[in-house]
Parts: C-alpha cells; sequence; structure tokens
C-alpha cells in the first residue's frame, strides 16, 4: 500500500524501486516534470503542465517536492549509475564508443 503523503499530485509508488514520489496515476517521476522546467531551455510551469497533461499545481508540487529532497533525487540518480556501470551498459555495443561521431 503507497504511504501518505502531504502532497495532492504525488504519491509513492508500490513496489517500485524509486523512493522519489510519482504524479498520481501516471507512471512519472516527479524529478522529470521538475527537470522540464530547468536547464538551457526551460518551460514555464505552465508549458509543463500542458506537455504532460497534467495540472498547473501538479507541476508546482513536483518542483517543491525535488526541491526540498534533492538528496533522495542525488542518492537514486548515483544508484541508476552504479547499476548501470556494474551491468557494463556503460560500454559498447550498449554505449558508444569514445570517438565516434553521430554523423
Amino acid at each position: 500500500m503507497a504511504g501518505h503523503t502531504p502532497y495532492k499530485f504525488l504519491e509513492q509508488r508500490p513496489g517500485s524501486n524509486y523512493r522519489q514520489l510519482f504524479l498520481r496515476g501516471r507512471n512519472l517521476l516527479a524529478e522529470v516534470v521538475y527537470r522540464a522546467t530547468m536547464g538551457p531551455e526551460p518551460r514555464t510551469p505552465d508549458e509543463v503542465a500542458q506537455d504532460y497533461g497534467i495540472p498547473r499545481e501538479a507541476v508546482d508540487e513536483a518542483v517543491d517536492y525535488c526541491r526540498r529532497h534533492a538528496d533522495v533525487l542525488q542518492h537514486e540518480r548515483e544508484d541508476v549509475l552504479t547499476d548501470i556501470c556494474q551491468r557494463g551498459l556503460d560500454t559498447p555495443p550498449c554505449a558508444p564508443a569514445e570517438g565516434v561521431s553521430g554523423a
């Protein structure tokens, strides 16, 4: 059973290896929504809401959650990278060889 959160649009996912929250009823991590509002070409919260077909309030909750739980997100990214390396998925043929151009 999913644990209770103080969020209206975010929830834990039973059986998931992720500790971070998902958008309620969607297979969409809060961090994915948050990251869409950042970077070299950030989207506005309204644009992200439209992109994912979710309420603007859900975007605001995802941003708030991710800012408050940056340590959890960082730890999960490190765990995923460790798993990728342990499984050899960071080397060819699973990953491009260095010096290979996409041309």
